[in-house]
């Protein structure tokens, strides 16, 4: 290179006649060495805590578990508990919900949450009122009339709208239950998500059929349409618009931990605890951050 003094560059060149004697310079270079170490080592830190953390999304780590929308506002369920946002922005603890894996669960208009045995409910998020006590489970799902729907190991358990237990319907043989759907106004028809897949029975529990073998972690059954499935996975959203005959991928192509749906629109959690719309649950999904 033009200009670069030949031969190798010695330490007595570098310091020439006016510089401080070599134990000072040694002595300065440490400190300036420490001084640039910290601040590495203070910018790797901010980096690391700061990795994964997107603006407006859900605070915590504890994993997110499933999602309801209703017109005031959002209910995330988490291992840890269960939080509430006025617009999927802003988190903060929901009011009197136990610390501990909370199923929340949406039909547009009423918001159901099980969490320490207790299934309540609530249309605004200020008051929840107590439907049932007792119930175990791990996931719910609004079915017609106000009946909520309740995976419980084997067995779908249904709890009615004034909290009277109804009959329980077989369940599928799915170990790993994740999600579940009740399709339209019909109480026979039920999906259920699970780690092997999607399954499906019109006859009350009588059959189930396995329509899917993708891990299914979210499922929703369109109220506008009981032939449209919309369905959670760890590699996006993906969309059936013939009651789970045929799959298609949507735009969404994150990992999915949640689906509700509230006045014609659709929404998505994922697991980087950002939620996502879109007015069609196919195109144009938008996080939902400041």
């Amino acid at each position: 290179m033009e200009g670069t003094p030949e031969g190798p560059l010695t330490p007595e060149a570098l310091l020439g006649s006016n510089e401080a004697p070599p134990r000072r310079r040694h002595r300065g270079i440490q400190f300036v060495g420490a001084g640039v170490s910290v601040l590495f080592l203070g910018a790797l830190v901010v980096v690391i805590l700061s990795s994964g953390r997107v603006q407006g999304s859900i605070p915590g780590s504890d994993s997110i578990l499933s999602l309801a929308a209703i017109p005031p506002a959002f209910l995330a369920g988490t291992a840890g508990g269960s939080l509430q946002s006025p617009d999927g922005k802003t988190w903060l603890a929901a009011t009197n919900i136990p610390r501990e894996p909370v199923a929340v669960a949406s039909d547009g208009t009423t918001s159901y949450v099980l969490a320490g045995g207790t299934l309540k409910s609530t249309r605004n998020l200020r008051s929840f009122g107590t439907l049932a006590t007792g119930v175990t489970g791990t996931v719910i799902a609004p079915g017609p009339d106000g009946t909520v729907y309740v995976a419980a190991g084997r067995s779908v358990d249904r709890v009615a709208s004034g909290g009277a237990p109804l009959a329980p319907l077989p369940g599928p043989p799915a170990p790993g239950v994740f999600s579940m759907a009740v399709v339209g106004d019909r109480p026979g028809s039920v999906l259920v998500g699970a780690i092997g897949g999607l399954w499906r029975t019109d006859d009350a529990g009588s059959t189930w059929q396995r329509i899917l073998g993708t891990p299914s972690q979210a499922v929703l059954a369109d109220p506008s349409n009981p032939q449209r499935i919309l369905l959670g996975t760890p590699g996006g959203v993906l969309v059936s618009e013939n009651g789970g005959l045929q799959w298609h991928q949507t735009g969404m192509r994150q990992d999915v931990h949640g689906l509700s749906a509230e006045n014609g629109k659709f929404f998505a959690v994922t697991t980087e605890r950002v939620v996502y719309g879109s007015n069609d649950g196919v195109t144009a999904w938008t996080a939902l951050t400041p």
